[in-house]
């Protein structure tokens, strides 16, 4: 088959065309020659102008504060949930809020008042528990005019005897409605027990013994050791026989004092079994921390 005259003719078999570059003018001298590729010349970069320099200040600076306030905030969240807050409206009526099995505990240790762990000897074991809160029917003389005076709320009684079983005790707890009521009771006590025997609780009778209110021989006193607690402790200590402790003849008593300093030794118990409880009260609190 014969082509047309002065047509194309057709490549030969095998044969490939070489690739072909689109092309534009390069006009003028310096320019890339023809045929070369084609390439977008760079596009002109100027200084930054200085309101461009200030807005990038603001922007870097605006940014470091608000990485720093909430870090600030990340922090307090932190240190917030570590913290255990004490409800101070369960303290100020824990003597509502704790049963009376509770608050005066079957047993307690003479150990260091101090010490959260009680597991030592025992030293005085619960005999008797009131249901009355009344703090007329619980204290007497100068502490329950003075308890009155300063807004007394509720005084429980429970009574306690020794490990060697000589010595009884009775304890009170006193509840107030306002905080810093029970400044200075414990010398208030002191002082009225010395003047004229005047110790300040009732005695809660306990089976088993003759424990009376002629029986008292020492009062001590201690105030609960947490803030918003308004709780007072107090106690009253003698013989468990019921016979009325008085001036120790010779050899044994004081020859040239009076039988106050015979009666010291139940007033020193008083004051350590207050404390004891009073400590207990601050554990059980503790227990109320979320």
């Amino acid at each position: 088959m014969g082509y047309p005259p002065g047509g194309r003719q057709p490549p030969p078999f095998g044969y490939q065309q070489p690739p072909q570059h689109h092309q534009r003018p390069w006009p003028g001298a310096g320019q890339a020659p023809p045929g070369a590729p084609f390439q977008r010349p760079p596009a002109p970069q100027g200084k930054p102008g200085p309101i461009r320099i200030v807005l990038g200040v603001l922007i870097a600076g605006f940014g470091l504060v608000c990485t720093l306030v909430g870090g600030g905030v990340i922090a307090k969240a932190i240190s917030n949930s570590n913290q255990n807050i004490l409800n101070k409206q369960y303290v100020t009526n824990l003597w509502r809020n704790l049963p009376a099995e509770t608050l005066f505990p079957a047993t307690i240790g003479m150990w260091d008042p101090q010490r959260r762990d009680q597991s030592g000897s025992k030293g005085w074991t619960r005999a008797a528990l009131s249901s009355e809160t009344s703090c007329g029917k619980a204290l007497a003389g100068t502490l329950a005019e003075e308890a009155a005076e300063r807004g007394c709320m509720a005084a429980m009684r429970a009574s306690y005897v020794n490990d060697s079983g000589g010595t009884a005790a009775t304890v009170v707890i006193i509840a107030f409605g306002k905080p810093d009521a029970d400044n200075d009771l414990d010398a208030i006590l002191d002082q009225a027990q010395h003047d004229k025997r005047d110790y300040g609780i009732r005695v809660l009778a306990a089976p088993g013994t003759k424990w009376t209110n002629s029986a008292r021989a020492g009062s001590g006193a201690y105030s609960v050791q947490v803030p918003n607690a308004q709780l007072f402790v107090a106690a009253t200590a003698g013989p468990v026989d019921g016979r009325r402790p008085g001036k120790i003849p010779q050899p044994w008593g004081d020859r040239d004092g009076d039988d106050n300093a015979d009666r010291a030794p139940w007033a020193k118990a008083s004051d350590g079994l207050s404390e004891s409880i009073s400590a207990h009260l601050a554990a059980q609190i503790d227990k109320a921390r979320p």
